[in-house]
This record gives structure tokens, C-alpha cells and sequence, in this order.
């Protein structure tokens, strides 16, 4: 390299190793080729692929001193070779691809038909052939030893390409797609990036400001910049949507506002700012290791994506609380696959009836099958299944009959009901498993069953064994619990990224959606509660994740039943969840007497109506929280409880709702409630149930002449004083109520702090061990 004075006399050095006739090359291919004919395929195949020798095509470079690359620039393709069929069939009939709800016998008939053609079916081996190679090249570990075990993925292997040119001494530049840093499997990647990087930042296209569609605005991606391995130590920066945040906030002052996803409720937030610099060394990974509860080294512990330091003492709260789902060894169901249930011939579209053109409407919740935009957080009865996801509200609660029953979007295959009940996951009842082992008759015959499988005498039956029969004796399809359920997608860029509720026995669901239940329904609706929380949500935000299945879900926190917040918990919830009297057993299973004198509203909340501790022991229609502001005070408060409960201070959990929630800021900064309880919004993605397209030009009429709100947010300020002639929006009230989430989480943390303290003070409860103290 030394020799070489210029990139271009470097060129010329490299044309002519590639044309230079040396040894007869050429004759001794042919000569090879004509002995073994299947090189020939290899030098088609090679041809066809474009395979590039690194180490042949680069010598001079690898054959230096440096052994390797000064500076390596560039933009991996991230792209995972994965097989989509419609997709492929569609490049000769682009039906597979344009029809929609087509059942799976049809589709199979016409793939079927399409590849009798024997060009159709060359092309579509063709493919076959080039994934598969695709997928087991990449995920060889011979090849690429970081990346055995993994989902195979093209800039992963470019990662991996570029290390090992690298010289001594040498810099990589690298944009690409940063999954690894969250991946189950990417221990190994996840540790070998962390040794060589310098500077991340995670950038977001929001806008397409970065890459025009089909990249989507929500996407993320990385800058990376790589040096040779050392001791972790690197500047990691998160949520960017400019260049000049990731090139000059490591120099600013840090004076001002700290950064958040947007600034102001308004725009993206672009500036530079001293707090966006997150220092990585393998302290904080200690630190953020314990928020996932991972078993494996620190060195490999999955990155988190704080938009700035002051979401640090959150992160660390939520790291420290010891208390994770998976210890109470929660049963968890995907429901129904939808693709492999429609092939098993299990469920169906619900197709409109050709006689009345309509769909099938249930009358149970058993002939239910939910869809994930049905459910909202602890709601679930929300929209239709079939409704836009950007519409900004869903069912009309104050009006919802108590034997309301949702749509749904597929049915039972008519004449398969057992075969359809078969396949549902079998789950252990908790209950009646206590009730068998304790019941001398049904134990005996567990015993001389097992006896006589194992040609023993009943008293020499093995007691596991006999357990184990009890066990399966116990199990019932998972329909037939109460339990959480929740969307399996976690969507970061919407107002609400999880959304948890209480489902009632009957119902069953598509992969869209998981459900558990716990080992009682105590615990389950307060694990429903915990989980419907701006804490928990900012934990799965930050984390990055992007489905919740079982291994995350059981990583989680979780409440401990004996908390002394826990029967405030447990009353929001169920006043949130309970809609219709399918819930009308939990109600009354759970229903505890001391709410009437120990649970009122955290907060004096103005204009409220509703009280929240005034319920009876049977459920009724008004059992439930009905009103948009009544429903929303119970959500706030429980955003300040769980906060308290998880040990995060006020201004945690303040910087967490302000760090990663920016839909929620928007929306919150545009509502207002009037004395009914009935929202209205200036913004269209958040109007309220009753709010018309006249609504908030009427209302701000009556702003304006009015005045100014109270200091609490109460318009009129003074609601006794003579007013103006002022029109009303139609259909609302007076007077109205502004919503200022982080005053009102604050008063009600101050409130449900003070109740804990008490009961530490009492002795009543051990905050570091999470337990009832024993005497």
C-alpha cells in the first residue's frame, strides 16, 4: 500500500491483477470444469449472485501493514430474506396479491393451477431455491460466527464483514437497522457491537425526512461509528430527527428544557442538547440488565433508548422493583393463528348472510373471537373490529347496554365446533386443582389409577405421579377464564403503546392478541391494572419493544397481592374493565368491602360527578366508569399509583411521560370535560364522543368570551359570577374542566405516597422485600 501514491494509480493496480493472463487461468477453469461439470453450475451460480472475495479482490489492501481498511463508509441493505409467497405468486398473477379475505381453499386451488405452467413453476423454484440459500448462508455459523441462532439479516452480516476488514486502526461508519440491540437471540452480535462502538445515535424517520416511502415514518435506524475492540465505552443518542443533535449536543451547555420526542406538544423535537448524551459503559448496563431480568453477561445486556438523562432515575426504579410476571408462572395463549386456523379449517371470515346481507352479530362473548382494535386500554369494549384505527373513539359506554356483546371478525367453520374447541390451549384451574387435592375421594381414585398403570397397590402410588393426574383434571380451555388480555403489537409512535384489559370467560382470539390468567382472578385483574399504566407502557417504550409474547410478558413487573395499594388498584380497574354484566361473577368475587370508606378519588377532581368508592356488592349497570372524565381521572390516578407502587418518584414518572410519550402530551394539551363528563378537543385525532365538527368553533366562542380558566383549569374561573351572554357548545355544559396530566399525576402521587408511608410506618409492609413483614 505504501507504493501506491493514489486512489487512482490504486485502481490501475487492481485492473490489472484481475485481466493479468497469469498461469492460463482461463484454460485451467475449463480444464477443471470439463473433469467436474457441476463447477460449471457453481461458476453460473456464482455469476448470477455477484460473489464478492473480500480478500482476493481488495489483496493489497489486507496484504499491507494495517491488514485491512483505514475508514469503511456506508449503508448495509436491511433487508431479511424471508419467504413470502402471495408475494412471489404475484409476480405472475398479481391476483394472489390484489384479493383480499380470499379463503384458503381457493387460494391453494389457484397456486395450485399457476404452477401446472412449467414457467411459472421454474420461476417460483427459482426463488425458493435463492431464500433458502439466502437463510441458511447467513445463519451459518461457519460463515458468520456472531450470527448462528438468529433471524438472518443482510446488514448483520455487513456488520460483520466490516469488522473483520478493519485494519488496526481503522473507523467504520455504518447506517443501518439497529434490532439487534433488543433481539433474544443477539447476545453475541449485541457484545461484539458494543466493544467496537464509539458513537450511536438512533435516529427516527419521522416525516420521511430521512427515506421516502416504502421506508415507513415510524422506522428507526442507526448511525454507528466503529473502532477496533475495547472496554465498553460509547455515546449513545436516541430519537433523533436531526443531524445536528447527533453532531453538536455532546458540546452544548445544557441549559434549557431537556429534550423529548417533540418539543412543546408541537413539532419534533430537533435541538441539540447536553442531556441527549447517554454515556454506555458496563455500570448502566448492570443497570439496565436488571430491568429485563436477563440471566446472560452484562457485556451483551440490551441497549434502551432514553431520549435524555433525566429519564434516569425511571429507568432505574423500574430496573430495581424485584418483582417480575414469570414468578408466578403465568399461562399465556396466542389464541388461534389466524393463517393456520383458516387452513385448519377452524375459523372463517364472518361473511355478510346472502339472504339479509348483513354479518353475523354474537349474543355470547363464547362466539366472540377478538381482533387487537377492539380492545383499548382497560377498555374492552372499544371500536368495532372493522373500524379505522385512526378513529378517535370507539363505543358510546354511557349508553352501552349490560348485555352488550361485541362483533367480531371471524367465526366458527359451521359443522367444527369440537374440532374448534379442541384446539384451544388447556390451562390449569387453580381452584379446582386446591379442591381435588383436597378431596379424599378424588385423590383415591387418582391413586388406583395410577396403582394400576404401574401394576402397584394403591398405597404404593407414586405421589407425583398421582399429582400429575390431579393436575390434568384441573385443565380447562383457556375460555373459561377470567383474563388479561392484551395487543401483541407494542406500537411506540401512538398515544398508548400497550393496551391491557380484563376479559370475561367465553371469549377467545387471534394471534393479534395474548391473554393469561394467574393463579386467581385477584391477582390477574391487578396485573390488568399495573399493566394499563403510563410506567409500565414507558418500560416497554424504552426497552424497544415490539410484541409482547410470552418470554417479555414474563419480564414484566408484577403486583404483589398483599400491597397495601393494592385494593385501590384493584377498584379502578375493575370499575374500568367491568362494562357489561359478563362481568357481574368477577365483580362480585373480588368486590371488598373497605372501598366504601378507604377508596375515594386521589385527587379533588373539579366538576366530578362520579364518585368512585360508591359501589354495591352485586354489579349494576352504573358499576362501571362510564363517562370520558371519569374514565380518565381512574387512568391518571392509576398512572400515579403504579408509579408509587414501582418506587418512582413524582418527577420520574413526569419525566417519563414527558421523554417518551408525545401523542398523549398533544392530546392531553388539546382536551377539556364539561360538567357531564363529556370530552371535547380541538384536535380531530382525540374529539370526544359527543363532539361535532361545530363543536370546538362554539366553544371557542365561548372561551373567548368567558375569559381565562381558573389557576385548577375550570372555565369560568368563577362559576357563581355574572357572566357574559355567551352560547354553550351545543350539548355540553358548563362549567368546563382543562386536563393537566402532570399536575394531577403529581397531587395524586403525593396522595397515594402518603397512604404507603403509613402503612410502612404502621408495619404493615416491607417496601424492599415487597412483603407483609412477619411478626
Amino acid at each position: 500500500m505504501s507504493s501506491v501514491e493514489s486512489l487512482e494509480k490504486l485502481k490501475q493496480l487492481e485492473d490489472l491483477i484481475q485481466t493479468q493472463p497469469e498461469m492460463d487461468m482461463d484454460d485451467a477453469r475449463k480444464a477443471v470444469e470439463s473433469r467436474y461439470p457441476w463447477m460449471r453450475v457453481v461458476r453460473d451460480i456464482a455469476k448470477e449472485q455477484g460473489f464478492l472475495h473480500w480478500e482476493l479482490d481488495f489483496a493489497g489492501v489486507f496484504a499491507g501493514e494495517a491488514g485491512g481498511f483505514d475508514l469503511q463508509v456506508g449503508n448495509p441493505p436491511w433487508v431479511r430474506p424471508r419467504w413470502n409467497e402471495s408475494l412471489v405468486l404475484a409476480e405472475r398473477e398479481p391476483w394472489f396479491e390484489l384479493e383480499e379475505r380470499v379463503s384458503t381453499s381457493v387460494k391453494a386451488k389457484r397456486r395450485d393451477d399457476l404452477l401446472k405452467a412449467p414457467a411459472a413453476a421454474t420461476y417460483v423454484m427459482g426463488e425458493i431455491t435463492d431464500n433458502a440459500g439466502q437463510v441458511a448462508f447467513y445463519g451459518a455459523p461457519q460463515v458468520y460466527p456472531l450470527l448462528g441462532g438468529t433471524q438472518p439479516d443482510l446488514y448483520r452480516a455487513f456488520m460483520c464483514q466490516v469488522w473483520d476488514h478493519a485494519s488496526v486502526r481503522g473507523t467504520t461508519g455504518f447506517l443501518h437497522s439497529d434490532t439487534h440491540f433488543t433481539g433474544d437471540k443477539e447476545r453475541a452480535l449485541r457484545g461484539a457491537a458494543y466493544r467496537r462502538l464509539r458513537i450511536h445515535g438512533d435516529f427516527v424517520n419521522a416525516g420521511q425526512r430521512f427515506f421516502p416511502p416504502p421506508v415507513g415514518h415510524p422506522t428507526h435506524f442507526g448511525v454507528h461509528v466503529y473502532g477496533h475492540p475495547q472496554e465498553i465505552d460509547f455515546d449513545h443518542l436516541s430519537w433523533l430527527v436531526s443531524a445536528d443533535a447527533l453532531r453538536l449536543s455532546a458540546n452544548h451547555d445544557g441549559s434549557g428544557e431537556a429534550p423529548g420526542i417533540r418539543y412543546q406538544n408541537g413539532e419534533f423535537d430537533e435541538r441539540p442538547h447536553r442531556t441527549r448524551v447517554v454515556r454506555v459503559n458496563r455500570e448502566l448496563l448492570t443497570v439496565w440488565k436488571r430491568l429485563f431480568g436477563d440471566t446472560g453477561p452484562v457485556e451483551e445486556a440490551r441497549l434502551l433508548f432514553p431520549v435524555s438523562t433525566a429519564e434516569a432515575s425511571a429507568i432505574e426504579a423500574l430496573a430495581n422493583y424485584p418483582l417480575r410476571l414469570s414468578a408466578f408462572k403465568p399461562q399465556i395463549t396466542p389464541g388461534y393463528h389466524e393463517s393456520g386456523a383458516k387452513k385448519d379449517r377452524l375459523i372463517d371470515y364472518n361473511r355478510p348472510d346472502p339472504k339479509t346481507g348483513e354479518p353475523y352479530e354474537p349474543d355470547r362473548w363464547r362466539h366472540v373471537i377478538l381482533k387487537g382494535t377492539q380492545i383499548s386500554v382497560a377498555t374492552p369494549v372499544f371500536k368495532r373490529h372493522d373500524a379505522n384505527s385512526n378513529a378517535p373513539f370507539g363505543a358510546d359506554l354511557v349508553s352501552l347496554p349490560s348485555d352488550f356483546v361485541p362483533d367480531t371478525e371471524y367465526v366458527r367453520v359451521p359443522g367444527r365446533a369440537q374440532e374448534y374447541l379442541k384446539a384451544q390451549d388447556r390451562w390449569i384451574d387453580h381452584q379446582a386443582l386446591e379442591r381435588l387435592r383436597g378431596n379424599d375421594k378424588a385423590v383415591a381414585r387418582a391413586r388406583a389409577q395410577v396403582a394400576e398403570a404401574m401394576g402397584n397397590a394403591p398405597q404404593d402410588a407414586d405421589p407425583e405421579s398421582v399429582d400429575v393426574l390431579l393436575v390434568g383434571r384441573a385443565r380447562r380451555r383457556y375460555t373459561a377464564f377470567y383474563r388479561v388480555a392484551w395487543r401483541e403489537m407494542i406500537a411506540p409512535d401512538t398515544e398508548r403503546s400497550l393496551y391491557p384489559v380484563v376479559v370475561p370467560p367465553g371469549t377467545a382470539h387471534t394471534n393479534v392478541v395474548r391473554s393469561a390468567a394467574l393463579r386467581n382472578n385477584h391477582l390477574s385483574v391487578l396485573t390488568s391494572g399495573l399493566w394499563s399504566s403510563v410506567p409500565i407502557d414507558y418500560l416497554l417504550r424504552i426497552t424497544g419493544t415490539g410484541h409482547l409474547d410470552v418470554g417479555r410478558a414474563g419480564a414484566l413487573p408484577a403486583p404483589a397481592p398483599a400491597h397495601p395499594l393494592a385494593p385501590a388498584l384493584l377498584l379502578r380497574t375493575l370499575r374500568l374493565n367491568c362494562l357489561t354484566s359478563a362481568y357481574a361473577d368477577l365483580w362480585q368475587d373480588l368486590y371488598d368491602p373497605t372501598w366504601s370508606a378507604y377508596a375515594p378519588w386521589a385527587i379533588n377532581w373539579p366538576g366530578m360527578n362520579t364518585e368512585l368508592h360508591s359501589v354495591t356488592p352485586t354489579w349494576q349497570w352504573d358499576t362501571p366508569l362510564r363517562t370520558e372524565y371519569a374514565r380518565r381521572a381512574a387512568l391518571v390516578e392509576i398512572d400515579a399509583l403504579v408509579a408509587v407502587w414501582l418506587g418512582m418518584d413524582a418527577d420520574a414518572l413526569i419525566a417519563a411521560y414527558k421523554g417518551r410519550f408525545p401523542v398523549l402530551q398533544k392530546y392531553e394539551a388539546a382536551s377539556w370535560f364539561d360538567a357531564e363528563g363529556w370530552k371535547l378537543a380541538s384536535n380531530a385525532r382525540t374529539i370526544g364522543q359527543r363532539q361535532t365538527k361545530e363543536t370546538w368553533t362554539q366553544f371557542e366562542a365561548y372561551r373567548e368570551a368567558v375569559g381565562e380558566p381558573s389557576p385548577e383549569g375550570v372555565l369560568p374561573a368563577d362559576p357563581e359570577a355574572t357572566l357574559p351572554d355567551a352560547a354553550l357548545p351545543d350539548g355540553y355544559t358548563a362549567p368546563f374542566y382543562k386536563a393537566n396530566r402532570e399536575r394531577e399525576m403529581r397531587r395524586a402521587h403525593a396522595y397515594f405516597k402518603q397512604r404507603l408511608d403509613e402503612a410502612v410506618a404502621k408495619g404493615l409492609w416491607d417496601p424492599e422485600k415487597m412483603e407483609v413483614p412477619t411478626p
